[in-house]
């Protein structure tokens, strides 16, 4: 890190960008800056804030980086402090989101887990209900008409099926 001091009282001195003056801190004098800093330290302020419009926690990692290496530049250590707000926001806000992407898949993983429940049981009490009707049928004990509708179901089944299939286009 370079350090400026005042060509008069041997204080410190910042670099005014904007101006291409510095002044000291201690007497408050100010003279021309050498424009090869200026040219040289503007450059760096202008890249910090193009990193910092980048919105990103790497963005800003960088841009305090570049910050801190020229504090001798006015208003460098407060697009400093800034960058370190955003960037402390910004890594909050990620923390949030991952918390609820967090919750959300566990909901999911719960209404999942539901779903593969009731799926089994329904298709265990259809197992039991087909087995059912086969004992009846085997024993005689089914009507005809049983017997019609049985059969009619199966058939509107396998063709709703078959539909969505074909409407589908596997």
């Amino acid at each position: 890190m370079q350090s400026f001091t005042c060509p008069v009282c041997g204080g410190k001195v910042h670099i005014v960008i904007k101006t291409g003056l510095a002044v000291c801190d201690a007497c408050q004098r100010t003279f021309d800056a050498d424009p090869k800093d200026v040219q040289k330290y503007g450059g760096i302020v202008r890249d910090a804030e193009r990193l910092m419009r980048q919105n990103t926690v790497a963005g800003d990692e960088d841009a305090i980086r570049l910050f801190a290496s020229i504090p001798f530049v006015s208003g460098a250590k407060e697009k400093q402090t800034e960058c370190e707000k955003r960037l402390s926001e910004l890594r909050e806000r990620m923390e949030q989101h991952r918390e609820l992407l967090h919750r959300e898949e566990a909901k999911n993983t719960k209404l999942g887990i539901v779903l593969l429940i009731m799926t089994i049981l329904f298709a265990v009490a259809a197992i039991a209900g087909i087995v059912y009707l086969i004992v009846l049928w085997s024993k005689g004990m089914l009507s005809h008409n049983t017997i019609i509708v049985i059969v009619s179901v199966i058939v509107i089944a396998v063709g709703l099926a078959l539909f969505g299939k074909i409407r589908s286009g596997s």
